[in-house]
């Protein structure tokens, strides 16, 4: 209890200026031209935040959105990385790799990647990480290999940063679909109370970046699903209602 009344005394200095983003504090997502990632950069623009894209190349960064800076660094390059996230507020991470294994593999990216840009953020300063995982990765007894499926990297990422020491959100998402955001509810529950099912990567982007200086999304792991038996927006209200992580 000593260790979570700490916490909240720290989110409560840190978050007026993380609510101030809009005045000039920076929001670095990484992966900003992927699938998911460029909906986050067009949802967080919408808020009127400040974004940095961080991208592979300079070919990558021209196919940004007007307004959004660009970064060119890698993950599976580790020293690049202190450059990209000097003056960020916020990190928000969609990586994912597509390949099971190799140098962009889940391995190289969904861990080691994602463990190289928590270690910068923590040195950079930080204050708020958000890491976008999946639903089932970290599920007891879920029954998955090692060498062909994200879920187990993907969980030891998501241990690393709550060990990290980093205010942290984890958005762990459901099978991401590319259908129109907005036309379902959107269920929000902790990983013990997670049920498979679907996600728009629209809908995704736009929890993501409510993450952004939320208190009540701080130090949780929040599973995220499409739920037709929920009114689209009601989702908002939830942040306050889940556990923290223990």
């Amino acid at each position: 209890m000593k260790r979570r009344h700490l916490l909240f005394t720290l989110l409560a200095l840190w978050l007026p200026e993380l609510a101030n983003a809009a005045d000039g504090a920076v929001v670095l997502v990484t992966g900003a031209t992927g699938q998911t990632g460029r909906l986050t950069v067009a949802a967080l623009a919408r808020k009127g935040l400040v974004v940095r894209g961080m991208v592979r190349s300079a070919e990558s960064a021209a196919t940004l959105p007007a307004g959004v800076a660009a970064t060119v660094a890698d993950v599976t390059q580790p020293a690049s990385l202190a450059a990209a996230v000097k003056g960020v507020a916020v990190v928000i991470s969609t990586l994912g790799a597509r390949f099971p294994v190799g140098e962009n593999g889940f391995a190289a990216v969904d861990w080691e990647g994602n463990r190289a840009l928590i270690d910068a953020a923590k040195a950079a300063g930080v204050r708020h990480f958000i890491l976008l995982s999946a639903g089932s990765a970290g599920r007891d007894g879920f029954p998955y290999s090692w060498s062909i499926s994200p879920y187990p990297w993907k969980a030891k990422s998501e241990a690393h940063l709550r060990r990290s020491g980093m205010p942290y959100t984890i958005i762990a998402a459901g099978g991401l679909r590319d259908d129109p955001g907005g036309q379902k509810g959107i269920r929000l529950a902790p990983r013990d109370r997670y049920q498979s099912a679907g996600i728009s990567r629209a809908d995704l982007a736009l929890v993501l970046a409510a993450c952004v200086g939320e208190a009540a999304a701080m130090g949780k792991t929040i599973t995220v699903v499409n739920d037709e038996a929920m009114a689209p927006g009601a989702w908002r209200r939830d942040f306050g209602r889940l556990p923290a992580d223990r």
